[in-house]
């Protein structure tokens, strides 16, 4: 269980004064649950996906997870999959090399076709570059990095935004598959409220920094209560 308990982020400005990126962040991401967390860009979402993946340090606040304090750390059970497929992969790597490299660096088995085949790329796909696939591609092989290490929390900033609208439901698909093979808990962070709503157990509203709603996906999108998560809801209607 991740636990995120008050949780500020403060950026300082000039002339003294200061942005609250994040303010008195609190909730909870039950094992092997798929939290959804929505809101409108500036919101905070991807700084929090940040702290929790230890690169950044809040400026107050604790991060647990099952139990033990890792805030500021980064903790190799915790793993990102990033926004965009075209500039999270290094185009001077092969695929091999890729998915070799975290399990070289912590001197760990080698896990590349066993990676390949849980994000169901063909073998054959080894010797080739990033440039060389499509986007929905290359999100299957920033998953299978993002799996390397054998993570525990996989946190998803924004993993289909930048896919076309085609290839999103086959990626949400297979995070939802692996979820249940790996028994993964993961952070799904989108725009996308009908993504959301098919992945997630539960789903949390950030706005202006602040977790404003937190409910399970059919009650919420049923009875929205917060007033900016009615217009989320009706926006996207």
């Amino acid at each position: 269980m991740i636990r995120i308990h008050h949780i500020d982020k403060v950026y300082p400005l000039s002339q003294g004064r200061s942005f609250a990126a994040l303010r008195n962040v609190t909730f909870q991401i039950h094992e092997g649950e798929i939290l959804g967390l929505v809101g409108e860009s500036g919101s905070g979402k991807s700084t929090l996906a940040r702290i929790l993946l230890g690169l950044l340090e809040p400026t107050t606040g604790e991060i647990l997870i099952d139990g033990v304090p890792v805030t500021g750390v980064r903790p190799r059970h915790t793993q990102m999959v990033f926004q965009d497929p075209y500039s999270s992969l290094n185009p001077r790597m092969n695929v091999e090399t890729l998915l070799a490299e975290p399990t070289r660096i912590h001197n760990l088995p080698n896990r590349v076709d066993e990676l390949l085949d849980l994000v169901q790329l063909p073998l054959s796909c080894k010797k080739r570059y990033p440039h060389e696939f499509s986007g929905g591609q290359r999100q299957r092989i920033g998953i299978a990095r993002a799996l390397a290490l054998n993570p525990k929390f996989l946190i998803c900033d924004e993993p289909i935004s930048a896919l076309d609208v085609s290839i999103q439901a086959q990626i949400v698909n297979l995070l939802q598959e692996l979820q249940q093979t790996l028994h993964l808990t993961i952070l799904f962070i989108a725009h996308d409220l009908a993504m959301v709503r098919h992945l997630s157990e539960r789903v949390a509203v950030l706005f202006q920094g602040q977790i404003v709603e937190l409910r399970h996906t059919e009650e919420l999108f049923a009875t929205p209560r917060h007033p900016y998560t009615q217009l989320l809801l009706n926006a996207a209607t």
